[in-house]
């Protein structure tokens, strides 16, 4: 995997929170970009990031740590709209 690409999605999951008000830490940048890696078949990513893909909100609340439900909302937002 091409560490630029994961570099890409990253930046490009910050934007996105900006574009919304919300000022994101790295690790909720880190799940919204795995969250568009995966929608995108570039990266698999963990049990949360399956959840949100599969939209089964039982296993995604079940399976986010306290900074990953406090952002629930906007990494939900960015798997569906924020495209590279």
């Amino acid at each position: 995997m091409e560490e630029n690409i994961i570099v890409k999605y990253q930046e490009r999951a910050k934007e996105f929170a900006k574009s919304y008000g919300e000022n994101v830490s790295d690790h909720i940048a880190h799940v919204m970009a795995s969250t568009m890696m995966t929608r995108d078949n570039v990266l698999q990513g963990g049990g949360f990031v399956e959840a949100v893909v599969e939209n089964d909100l039982f296993q995604a609340i079940s399976r986010a740590d306290p900074a990953v439900l406090a952002n629930i909302k906007i990494i939900v937002l960015a798997f569906k709209f924020a495209r590279i």
